[in-house]
């Protein structure tokens, strides 16, 4: 690759730290006068306080004081989220289409007043998304160095800290559970972590295609596990909502699936990554190109992911679940930008591989750096380059599948190397560099 000379040098930890350190100094000090202007009724650079929370709060509000099976009653929940924040748009509504057992999650938080649930939240946010990063970065042993580069990037990066915890969003809850899943896998423990793994049906989009390859790779514990707790929670949802509920949920998804099917305002898809957005804003009204695009797109890629699934590919797990990660959501139906906090495990899964180039982390700088600016670039350029970054870094995760195995590989996933075992590995040898990202 030529573009270390004409760009020069990646940045180091240094550079890292700097930059992530003032997104976090910004993003805490915006986030405190939200809230100060929240208190007293005000909005703040035009934008209600706590963005996207009063949809789950009015879930909750719902829950604690009406009949379950009416979370999905679209004209009482807008006409609840006006009532609670009345500085919403009028012409602003939320429309709640997860599953109805995760409404429990939201009804201490309504049980506050609203100003008061949100400050709550942002702290229940910031706990479950910090411990995520520990559990994970110990479960991948990670180096001190690692870790201290991998926290600072992953709190300052801008899909969770204004799109997820500022905007009021359960991406932080998401990547808790994945990394759990992570953590038990890890621990060669395949059946409770596709039982924890369900926890995410709530969100089906983000569930599709790894259990897709869960069945094509024939990991039938993993698999299991997920069936179970599947089953598990459509019980749950059956006892909260009643079989009203459940219409109810259905017909709300085919709404939902209506409206990101057909074209929209480009400010509206500029939050979305997947492909179905990405060519709904480059190509506009043009519905049978799109559609040829997404299925034959679709598949290619679901069939590149399959293969490498079905061969196994042992030692290979961290890449090909950080490519697993990337192409879900790509190929979706329905990916706003703040699920992409899914792409901090997908990164510290490579890394923690070992077998990634110093040229290579160029698709790591760019998903740090890219979602920046990428919500300007598709509302008034109709581009998502973030769209590209994520399909790219998705791609070079699954070439590191295919890589020729060297004498220098880092540990494999299911067979991590003692510290004993590393120190007897030349310095000379080792497979990271520690000043570099």
């Amino acid at each position: 690759m030529r573009w270390p000379k004409w760009l020069g040098p990646m940045p180091g930890r240094r550079e890292a730290h700097v930059m992530a350190w003032m997104s976090l100094i910004a993003g805490v000090i915006l986030c405190v006068v939200s809230v100060l202007l929240g208190f007293h009724g005000r909005t703040f650079m035009g934008r209600p306080l706590g963005g996207d929370f009063v949809e789950f709060y009015t879930v909750g509000k719902i829950l604690n004081t009406y009949p379950a099976a009416r979370i999905y009653d679209l004209a009482l929940a807008v006409r609840l989220q006006h009532e609670t924040l009345p500085t919403m748009a009028a012409t602003q509504m939320l429309v709640f289409g997860q599953a109805p057992y995760i409404g429990w999650l939201f009804r201490p938080f309504a049980l506050l007043p609203y100003a008061w649930a949100y400050v709550a939240w942002l702290g229940f946010t910031a706990a479950l998304y910090g411990s995520g990063l520990a559990i994970l970065f110990a479960a991948l042993h990670l180096t001190p160095e690692d870790r201290k580069t991998g926290f600072l990037l992953a709190l300052s990066w801008a899909p969770f800290l204004f799109e997820t915890w500022i905007g009021g969003q359960m991406a932080g809850f998401v990547f808790f559970v994945w990394v759990l899943f992570f953590w038990l896998l890890q621990d060669d423990r395949p059946l409770p972590a596709g039982l924890v793994l369900s926890l995410c049906l709530f969100k089906p989009t983000l569930l599709a295609l790894p259990a897709a390859m869960l069945l094509i790779g024939r990991r039938w514990r993993a698999l299991g596990g997920l069936a179970a707790g599947g089953a598990a929670l459509a019980l749950a949802s059956f006892f909260t909502v009643g079989f009203q509920g459940l219409r109810a949920w259905a017909g709300m998804l085919a709404f939902g699936a209506q409206v990101a099917a057909r074209p929209g305002d480009a400010w509206h898809r500029a939050k979305s990554v997947d492909m179905s957005a990405f060519f709904h804003l480059l190509l506009g009204n043009n519905s049978t190109l799109i559609s040829i695009l997404l299925i034959v797109l679709g598949i290619a890629a679901v069939a590149l992911l399959g293969q490498a699934w079905w061969r196994g590919n042992p030692g290979r797990e961290n890449e090909l679940w950080a490519a697993t990660l990337g192409f879900t959501l790509v190929v979706n139906a329905y990916a706003p930008i703040y699920d992409t906090v899914l792409m901090v495990a997908a990164v510290a899964l490579v890394v923690a591989s070992g077998r990634w180039s110093q040229p290579n982390a160029i698709w790591i700088l760019l998903l740090y750096m890219v979602p920046w600016v990428t919500q300007a670039f598709a509302e008034f350029l109709h581009f998502q380059l973030f769209t590209l970054v994520l399909a790219g870094f998705a791609g070079w995760a699954l070439r590191l599948v295919y890589a020729r195995v060297r004498a220098t590989a880092a540990p494999q996933w299911s067979h991590p190397k003692t510290d004993q075992e590393e120190s007897t590995i030349p310095r000379h040898l080792r497979p990271r560099v520690a000043g570099r990202l």
